[in-house]
C-alpha cells in the first residue's frame, strides 16, 4: 500500500466496532507492525452466546459485558467511546456523533446489527429487540417487577429463528427463577422453526417447547403493534380492509428482521439491499481496497451466508491476514465461508447444537455450550 503524504511516517489502522472480529483482531495486534491501530467503541462489548443466560436471569450483566478498553491498552490500540455518524473514503476520514474526525490509512468496519421492527403504539404493549443486547437486560428488570407484583403478562416473540427460540426459552427460565406465570407465545412468519435445520432436530424442539408451555403459530407476519398488543396477517387472509388481526400481548419481543445498522446508509460505500455493506471475497469494499468489513454489517458479494452458522472468528482470521498485507503490499487471501459448524441454542434447560445433519439435544449439550462460550470470554478479558 502507498499511504497517503498525511500518513507518510506511521499508518493509521482505524477499527469501528467493538464486535467478535475485532476483538479478536486486537489480540493479534502485533501483525501490523509500527502501524498505528485505534479502536472506536460505541458503549462496550455484549458476548453473544451468553445473553441468553442474562436474559434468564442465570448470569449477571456484568458477566456477560467486557469493556474493551483494557483489553485494547493491553495491545497497544487506543481506545476512543464513540458511535461512527459518517464517512468520507475519498479524504479518508471517519466522523463520529459527537463530531470528532479520525483519518485512516486502513479502515475496518465491524459495526454489528439492529432489528428493524413496526414502531410501537401509545398506548400498547411494551416493545423489546433482541437487539442493541442491552434490551434484554431493560426486558429482564421490566419483567422481574412485574413477576414480584404478582402479575402474568401476555409475552409474545416474533421470529422463527436461533435468536426467536432462544428468547421465547429464557423468558420461560426467567419466570421460572422468579416462580411466576407467564403466557409465552412464538409467532413466526415461516411454516417451521430453524429454517436449514435438521428435520429431527426441528421435531425435538418442538416436542421441548410444548413442555415448557410455549406456544408456537405459524404463518402470522407481524405487521405493527396496536392498544392490546400485535397485528398480524396470514396467507390466506392478506389483503383488503378486514386482513389485520389482532394477537393480544403485553410485551412483544422482536427476534427477526436483524438488518445493518442505519449508519451504513450514510457511508458512502457500496451497499447491497437488506443486507449491508458489499464485500469482495477479501472483505474489501468493491472500489474501495482500504476499507474492510466484516461481521453482521457486511454482505459477501457472490454468497449468502448460511444462519445457523455464527462467522465472525473464520472472518476475523482472514481480516486479520488482509490487514496485514495491505500494510506490507502482500497478496490478500479469500474468505471461504464454513458449510459446517457446530452450533448450540441455549433452551434455559437444556442445548440443542446442530451441525450439518447431524444433531443432539440435552442437557450435555447445553453444558458444552455454557463451557465454549465461558473460555471465550474469558480469554478475551484475560488475554
Amino acid at each position: 500500500m502507498t499511504p497517503t503524504p498525511s500518513h507518510a511516517r506511521r499508518p493509521h489502522l482505524l477499527l469501528v466496532g467493538a464486535g467478535n472480529a475485532h476483538l479478536h483482531l486486537i489480540r493479534h495486534r502485533h501483525r501490523f507492525g509500527g502501524a498505528e491501530v485505534t479502536l472506536v467503541d460505541p458503549g462496550g462489548f455484549w458476548y453473544p452466546g451468553l445473553a441468553g443466560g442474562m436474559l434468564g436471569g442465570r448470569l449477571s450483566a456484568a458477566e456477560d459485558r467486557l469493556d474493551p478498553a483494557p483489553l485494547a491498552l493491553r495491545h497497544d490500540v487506543t481506545p476512543i467511546r464513540g458511535r461512527l455518524a459518517s464517512l468520507d473514503p475519498e479524504a479518508r476520514v471517519a466522523r463520529l456523533e459527537d463530531g470528532r474526525e479520525l483519518d485512516f490509512s486502513l479502515l475496518s468496519l465491524n459495526l454489528g446489527s439492529a432489528v428493524r421492527m413496526p414502531a410501537p403504539a401509545t398506548p400498547g404493549p411494551r416493545v423489546w429487540a433482541v437487539k442493541p443486547f442491552p434490551q434484554l437486560l431493560a426486558l429482564r428488570h421490566s419483567l422481574e417487577k412485574a413477576f414480584s407484583r404478582g402479575l402474568e403478562p401476555r409475552l409474545v416473540v416474533v421470529g422463527g429463528g436461533p435468536s426467536g427460540v432462544e428468547i421465547a426459552c429464557q423468558l420461560r427460565e426467567l419466570a421460572r427463577r422468579c416462580h411466576a406465570r407467564a403466557e409465552i407465545l412464538l409467532v413466526t412468519r415461516g411454516e417451521q422453526l430453524l429454517e436449514g435445520a435438521p428435520a429431527g432436530a426441528i421435531r425435538w424442539l418442538m416436542r421441548h417447547l410444548s413442555r415448557q408451555d410455549i406456544g408456537v403459530r405459524f404463518g402470522m407476519d407481524v405487521a405493527g403493534h396496536a392498544r392490546d398488543g400485535v397485528t398480524f396477517t396470514t396467507a390466506s387472509n392478506a389483503w383488503g380492509e378486514d386482513s389485520l388481526q389482532l394477537l393480544a400481548a403485553d410485551h412483544v419481543v422482536h427476534a427477526a428482521g436483524l438488518a445493518p445498522p442505519a449508519v451504513v446508509e450514510h457511508l458512502g460505500l457500496p451497499l447491497i439491499p437488506g443486507r449491508g455493506l458489499a464485500v469482495e471475497e477479501t472483505l474489501q469494499s468493491p472500489g474501495n481496497p482500504d476499507i474492510f468489513a466484516v461481521g453482521d454489517c457486511a454482505a459477501l458479494m457472490n454468497q449468502v451466508l448460511p444462519r445457523l452458522i455464527l462467522h465472525d472468528l473464520q472472518q476475523a482470521t482472514v481480516l486479520i491476514d488482509n490487514l496485514a498485507a495491505r500494510l506490507s503490499g502482500g497478496t490478500p487471501r479469500r474468505y471461504v465461508p464454513q458449510q459446517l459448524a457446530v452450533t448450540i441454542l441455549d433452551l434455559g434447560s437444556k442445548g440443542l447444537a446442530i451441525r450439518g445433519r447431524r444433531w443432539w439435544g440435552g442437557r450435555l449439550a447445553l453444558a458444552c455450550k455454557r463451557r465454549l462460550d465461558g473460555r471465550v470470554l474469558q480469554r478475551l478479558r484475560t488475554r
